[in-house]
């Protein structure tokens, strides 16, 4: 089933931290160098993903999480910006799926059941970004119908290049994707 939250208080942190896991732990070392607990570390990277998504994400308009739950538990989520001015435009980020649940076609599902909610108010499209080293995030994007736009990611909200990221696009039109 897909969730989608446009607040933090209908969400349960808790449950998205389990999807978050394995990365908040390896932010430890870029958040808090100086940590040598990395249990510690992790609820600290946790406290601030939390401020982030109270302080920023969720009190900006349009702004919102989706997640694909099964049985009770958040299995793989990402975060949708709606591009200001470019109404049905938007900016993914934060695709992940919980560390135990991987390669069961998680984030395939959560893709394919955010493609069909975006559909029912006509087209649409997302563009993300994705390290070059991320075959496996790269794999599932393209499996789902993403497709490579730009060879060094441009952000569409603030401009911000990564060299070291594919730019990715994804459209849904009544007609099909005429550059495809």
């Amino acid at each position: 089933m897909l969730l989608r939250f446009d607040s933090l208080d209908e969400m349960d942190f808790t449950k998205l931290m389990e999807i978050y896991r394995e990365s908040n732990t390896e932010n430890v070392a870029y958040f808090f160098p100086d940590c040598t607990d990395t249990e510690a570390g992790r609820k600290q990277v946790e406290k601030k993903f939390y401020a982030y998504l109270k302080d920023d994400f969720f009190s900006k308009p349009g702004n919102r999480y989706y997640v694909y739950e099964e049985d009770g538990a958040f299995l793989s989520a990402i975060r949708l910006f709606p591009v200001p001015m470019e109404p049905h435009k938007y900016y993914a980020e934060a695709l992940e799926t919980r560390p135990d649940r991987r390669r069961e076609g998680n984030a395939k599902a959560l893709f394919k059941l955010l493609f069909e909610a975006l559909s029912k108010q006509g087209n649409f499209e997302i563009t993300d970004s994705v390290s070059k080293m991320n075959t496996a995030s790269l794999r599932t994007h393209l499996s789902c119908g993403f497709r490579i736009y730009q060879e060094k990611s441009v952000c569409i909200l603030n401009g911000y290049e990564n060299p070291n990221a594919y730019g990715l696009i994804y459209r849904h039109t009544e007609e099909g994707d005429p550059k495809a």
